[in-house]
This record gives C-alpha cells, structure tokens and sequence, in this order.
C-alpha cells in the first residue's frame, strides 16, 4: 500500500482512524477544534504562571506509567511505586531546595506579569488621551530612483 499520491483515500483512512479510536472508547471529537472554528487566544502572561504554579513543587513526581499491557504493566508500575515510595525522602531532601527556587521564580514571575499588565493599560490609557492631530506627521515614502 503506497501513501502518496492517488492511492491515498483520505475518507477511508479517516473512517479507519475514527474506528480505532472508538474500538479504544476515545472520541474521535474530543481533539477537534470548538465549534467556533477557532480557539480563543491564550494569555500567555497568565498560561505561564499557571503552569510554574502547577510545576512548582520539585518533589511532586510525575504519574507513574508504563508502555507495557498486561500483568507485565502492572508488575512495572509497581515495581516503580515501590521505589518511589522508598526513596521519597531522599528525593524530598535532594530536590527541597529547587522547590523553594520554584517558588521564587513563580513569585517573581507573577509581579512582572501584574506590572505588565500595569503597564499596557496605562500606555493604553495615555493612547488613548492622546488627540491624532498631536501625533507627529507621518514620514511619506521617497520615491526610488531609476
């Protein structure tokens, strides 16, 4: 089977995805874009902060998984529960101070975002006190030589 070109369908392979996805209990809609076409724009002022607040605490692992099936998954994620659970104060001890750092840098990073924000709606505010006529005159393109 060649994937280019003419012998590509791509309502078939469409079809064969969405049945595999749903053959698993996934939605195939559930990725899809909202029904407005587009997503709103994202603040990246405060998607930042949230994520260093969510990702702060350098001693909160990550969830434990494993890419195996079966009985040999489940004997893996153990295995590894087990070790965490087991070397927690260590990992407590090794990484308490980057979780303090964390915190500082998502502390500080909160401020300059609020001065930030500060900031644009006074310049926001002073635009908009501004008359046109007491912008300064444009410069007009000069003509190119030939």
């Amino acid at each position: 089977m060649k994937l280019m070109g003419k012998d590509l369908d791509a309502a078939h392979l469409l079809s064969f995805v969405q049945d595999r996805l749903a053959a698993r209990g996934l939605s195939p809609s559930s990725g899809s874009a909202p029904a407005g076409g587009v997503e709103p724009r994202v603040d990246p002022l405060s998607f930042n902060l949230d994520a260093l607040s969510e990702h702060a605490d350098a001693t909160r692992g990550l969830p434990i998984e494993s890419h195996r099936d079966g009985v040999s998954g489940r004997l893996v994620v153990a295995a590894k529960q087990a070790f965490r659970a087991a070397g927690q104060v260590f990992i407590n001890e090794a990484l308490g101070r980057q979780s303090v750092f964390n915190g500082h840098v998502r502390d500080s990073y909160a401020q300059l975002s609020s001065e930030v924000l500060r900031l644009r709606a006074r310049l926001a505010e002073l635009e908009a006190k501004l008359e046109p006529s007491a912008l300064p005159p444009a410069k007009k393109p000069r003509a190119g030589r030939d």
